[in-house]
């Protein structure tokens, strides 16, 4: 006769001791947990049809994929809250270094997808990767690593503001030829960054002006040639975008801003 297995209710609550394990801002996981569920909103909204088409009737093939691939993020992001903080303001420096060499690659042999070059084929797995998606980590890391430095002379110009700005400036400076939309994005995020970590407000405001020189000089450029009809064919719009070298990249930022002033004033 089968022994009566005995089940205790704290056993059953054991699932409640990840919730102790788990350290940090309360208010960053439930961030975390919110952008998931909009994801897969998102996915399940933006490729039902298409996965209807290819997967013959079968709506949730994406679905599951993007579930995949929030399991696997989970892990690495509990894994990685339990490392110490001072590991990666260690590697914060050398990821930053390594940057900036692979940004130069990529800005003048990058390989050409969806008419930019902003990206780089891994020769061993033959599969391509933005550059500027790692930019972008190691920069944000640097960055907390700088101002967490200089604190004590964070309002100081040369001593505070100058080391801190330069990386933001170089970085985006590499990635704005290629792709002007991560490089406003990227620079805007790291205003915050710097706004929180107590830089000057006048030095900030300095900084915005001066990057919104050259754009306004892009914008402005895009509408001149629009107006002059130096966009009236597709063909001429290839061009620009395809065009080679330096010259190519700013012809892709101003084509970029030409093609939507255009399609804007269609509407």
């Amino acid at each position: 006769m089968a022994q009566p297995v005995d089940i205790r209710f704290s056993d059953l609550a054991q699932g409640a001791n990840l919730l102790k394990k788990t350290r940090g801002d309360k208010v960053i996981w439930a961030l975390v947990g919110l952008l998931v569920l909009v994801s897969l909103l998102v996915v399940y909204s933006a490729t039902g049809s298409l996965a209807y088409k290819m997967y013959k009737g079968n709506t949730e093939v994406y679905l599951f994929k993007q579930i995949a691939f929030i399991a696997i993020g989970f892990c690495v992001i509990y894994f990685a809250h339990l490392v110490n903080y001072t590991i990666y303001s260690r590697i914060a420096k050398l990821l930053f270094l390594l940057c900036i060499p692979l940004l130069f690659y990529t800005l003048f042999f990058g390989v050409t997808l969806n008419e930019g070059s902003r990206w780089i084929k891994l020769p061993i797995i033959n599969m391509t990767m933005q550059t500027s998606d790692l930019a972008k980590l190691a920069l944000f890391m640097y960055l907390a690593r700088l101002l967490s430095r200089k604190q004590t002379k964070i309002k100081d110009f040369k001593k505070g503001f100058l080391p801190v700005m330069l990386p933001v400036a170089l970085t985006c400076l590499l990635i704005a030829p290629a792709n002007l939309s991560t490089a406003l994005l990227l620079g805007a995020s790291c205003m915050v960054l710097l706004f929180i970590g107590r830089v000057s407000s006048k030095h900030l405001l300095l900084t915005i002006g001066a990057a919104l020189i050259p754009v306004c000089f892009l914008i402005l450029s895009a509408v001149v040639k629009h107006n002059s009809g130096g966009g009236g064919s597709r063909g001429n719009e290839r061009k620009i975008i395809t065009a080679h070298c330096a010259g190519r990249h700013l012809d892709q930022s101003r084509g970029r801003i030409h093609v939507w002033w255009r399609g804007s004033q269609q509407r």
